[in-house]
């Protein structure tokens, strides 16, 4: 019986252990992960080809919403008259796309199209996880933050994915307008 006991306590101890390690593992894995991918969002720098200070990299809607950028977005976005039955329609299709929008805060382009495409995905009812948002300099480059592999020739451009593959893009200006573009994508 002594034998058995010493047995269960040393298999229990050697489970603890083992557990310690386990759990100190994942959490040591956790902070290494967020730290390589914890780069700034809505960095600043100074663009040498325009010689004004631009966004850099992964952006957000706060980072849009400020500056020089941003008394463009919250003017462009409020005088948009966005196209309702179109709006009804992206509202009522499911949600099963990504949207990576790559765009220069230097751009006029982007500074007429980015905040129209906010007001159609604020009025479909979008949810806010669906679109990644990256900034790039005059020379088309995101600074710590590579988009070599979407093709990137003209900003703004909006990539939409599904399961992962590209399924259409909006590149600079839309073809018909931004909803129906839109809506001919995720079709």
């Amino acid at each position: 019986m002594l034998q058995i006991i010493a047995y269960l306590c040393m298999s229990l101890s050697i489970y603890i252990r083992t557990m310690k390690t386990a759990v100190w593992f994942t959490f040591l894995s956790l902070i290494l992960g967020f730290s390589s991918y914890s780069q700034e969002k809505n960095k600043k720098i100074i663009d040498e080809r325009f010689e004004k200070e631009i966004l850099i990299g992964h952006c957000d809607r706060a980072g849009l919403t400020e500056g020089e950028f941003g008394e463009s977005f919250a003017a462009e976005y409020k005088a948009y008259d966005i196209e309702k039955k179109l709006i009804k329609k992206i509202r009522k299709h499911d949600h099963d796309y990504v949207i990576v929008l790559i765009l220069g805060t230097w751009c006029h382009d982007s500074k007429l199209q980015v905040p129209r495409f906010y007001r159609i995905i604020d009025e479909a009812r979008i949810p806010a996880g669906t679109m990644k948002v990256i900034c790039v300099d005059g020379y088309k480059k995101g600074g710590e933050v590579s988009i070599a592999n979407y093709d990137i020739e003209f900003v703004p451009t909006f990539i939409f994915y599904r399961n992962g593959q590209e399924i259409g893009r909006i590149v600079e200006q839309p073809d018909a307008s931004l909803e129906q573009d839109f809506y001919n994508i995720i079709q």
